[in-house]
């Protein structure tokens, strides 16, 4: 859908160190840049994205009369909202493949420093994707809540699988575990909500 790249100061970042602060040894520093050149070869970015204009909320949230969602939080975030979107984003398969790879054959720092890579990337997409939601429902006079996932605060990881479904997240090569976790690894499930900026109103 689009390429993403991440830069050598995003993966230090993620990696704990300070840019001004941390020395770190050549040979380090070496492995750290040859990594990032290999995953941003490897990110294979994709989107699921759905939307409802149809919520009700009563004891649970019902999107679209199909997708049900037991959470006060979520009752909380979409009071007052009007639409609803459901996003699923990947950076896919290959970088879980290569991360595997580097620990059979026991790489282990090559191997945590690729899954910082993808946890920085996945981070990336989503955030491109939310910004782009939000210049839309701007653009329309409407701003949106924060994100917010399965398996935070009362919105339990079960309820993956029915979000799952709902935004159709199968079509971009995700699929869950039995414990409802996410394959690829570095996938972000998240829902939003949308309502209108009084503030523009007349």
């Amino acid at each position: 859908m689009f390429e993403i790249k991440i830069s050598y100061d995003e993966l230090l970042s993620r990696l704990g160190y300070l840019k001004t602060k941390t020395k770190i040894k050549q040979n380090l520093l070496n492995v750290i840049v040859e990594i990032i050149n290999l995953a941003n070869k490897l990110f294979a970015p994709k989107v699921a994205i759905a939307f409802s204009n149809d919520i009700l909320i009563n004891d649970v949230v019902f999107l679209n009369k199909k997708f049900k969602i037991k959470s006060d939080n979520i009752k909380q975030l979409l009071n007052n909202c009007f639409k609803v979107y459901g996003i699923f984003v990947t950076v896919g398969k290959a970088l879980d493949d290569k991360i595997k790879d580097f620990g059979k054959r026991r790489e282990f720092c090559a191997a945590a420093i690729l899954d910082a890579a993808g946890s920085v990337a996945v981070e990336k997409v989503i955030n491109i994707v939310n910004l782009k939601i939000k210049n839309y429902e701007n653009k329309n006079g409407n701003i949106l809540t924060r994100r917010y996932s399965p398996g935070y605060g009362d919105w339990k990881l079960e309820s993956n699988k029915d979000f799952y479904n709902w935004v159709g997240a199968k079509k971009i090569g995700i699929i869950l575990n039995d414990f409802y976790q996410m394959k690829p690894e570095k996938s972000i499930s998240a829902l939003i909500g949308v309502t209108k900026n009084y503030n523009t109103m007349d």
